[in-house]
C-alpha cells in the first residue's frame, strides 16, 4: 500500500481522477532511464500524463474504442520486440520491480495513447470528413471541363504543378528527394493516362492531393495538383466541448495556467 503522499490526487479530469502523485514520481523515474537531455521535472511528467489523459476521453466521445487492458499487455508484448534500446526498456522496468500492471498503465498507456491519436487525426471521417469533401468537390468540378487551378480555387485547395524524375540523384544531398520522386511517380502517376486525374484524392499523412498527369518525357513526369492540408491537432481539440481539469497541486495549477500554445489545453476549463 502506498504511502498517502504518493496516492495523493494531482489531477481530476471530467470527475475522474487522472494523475497521482505516484503517477509523477513513476513517470520521471522512467524518463531518467533516457540519459542526459531527457525531460525529468515534476511539470514535464505532469504534462505528459496530462496530454495522453485528454486524448483518451476526447478519442472516445468521438467514437473511438476505449483503451483497455488488453491493448496495454499487447502494445507492451510489442515494445518488447520492437526496441531498438533494450538497455533503456529494461531501466524502465526495473523501476516499476516487476509491477507490471503499474508499468503498463503509466509508461505504456502514455506511448499508446499518442500513437492512437496520431492515426485517429489522419482517418477518421469526422474529423478529416469536411477536408476530405472538398478534395472530392474539387476533383469533381475538374471532371467537368474545368481547369484544376480554377476547381482548386474555387474550393480553397492550393495548386501547384512540378516535374519528378526516376532517374538517380547525384547530389548526395538530394538523394532523398530522389527517391521520394521514384517513389511518388511508381506509387501514383505510374498507369495514368496523359489528362487522367486520380481515381480518388492522394491521402498523405497531413494533406490531401487531387493530381493530374500532364505528360511523360522519358524519366521526367510532370503533373499539376490541388492540395488541401488536413485538419490539425490544434483545430481538433480547440473544436471539443471543454473537459474540467481540477489540479489540486498549487505549484502545478499556477504553471500550467501559464502555458499558452498546447494544442491539448484548449479542451480544458482550468481550475484549482
Amino acid at each position: 500500500m502506498g504511502t498517502a503522499a504518493s496516492v495523493a490526487i494531482i489531477a481530476v479530469l471530467a470527475g475522474r481522477p487522472a494523475i497521482m502523485e505516484a503517477d509523477l514520481v513513476d513517470y520521471q523515474a522512467s524518463q531518467a532511464c533516457y540519459g542526459e537531455g531527457a525531460l525529468t521535472s515534476r511539470e514535464a511528467a505532469f504534462m505528459r500524463l496530462l496530454e495522453a489523459a485528454l486524448a483518451e476521453p476526447a478519442m472516445t466521445k468521438a467514437g473511438a474504442s476505449p483503451i483497455v487492458e488488453a491493448d496495454l499487455k499487447k502494445d507492451a508484448e510489442r515494445i518488447d520486440k520492437e526496441t531498438r534500446a533494450p538497455e533503456i526498456l529494461a531501466c524502465v522496468k526495473a523501476h516499476f520491480g516487476g509491477d507490471a500492471a503499474r508499468y503498463r498503465r503509466v509508461f505504456v498507456r502514455t506511448h499508446l495513447a499518442e500513437a492512437r491519436l496520431r492515426d485517429f487525426l489522419i482517418h477518421d471521417a469526422a474529423v478529416q470528413g469536411p477536408v476530405r469533401l472538398k478534395a472530392h468537390k474539387t476533383a469533381a468540378q475538374a471532371r467537368t471541363g474545368s481547369t484544376l487551378a480554377a476547381a482548386a480555387s474555387a474550393f480553397g485547395l492550393t495548386y501547384t504543378s512540378a516535374t519528378y524524375s526516376t532517374e538517380p540523384s547525384i547530389n548526395a544531398q538530394a538523394a532523398d528527394r530522389g527517391e521520394f520522386q521514384a517513389s511518388f511517380i511508381q506509387d501514383v502517376l505510374t498507369g495514368m493516362a496523359t489528362g487522367q486525374l486520380t481515381a480518388e484524392p492522394v491521402e498523405g499523412a497531413y494533406d490531401l492531393k487531387v493530381i493530374r498527369l500532364l505528360s511523360v518525357a522519358g524519366p521526367r513526369w510532370t503533373f499539376e495538383s490541388a492540395s488541401i492540408r488536413k485538419r490539425s491537432q490544434e483545430e481538433w481539440f480547440a473544436s471539443l466541448p471543454k473537459m474540467r481539469l481540477e489540479v489540486r497541486d498549487r505549484a502545478i495549477f499556477s504553471w500550467l495556467s501559464g502555458i499558452r500554445g498546447n494544442p491539448r489545453l484548449a479542451a480544458v476549463d482550468l481550475t484549482p
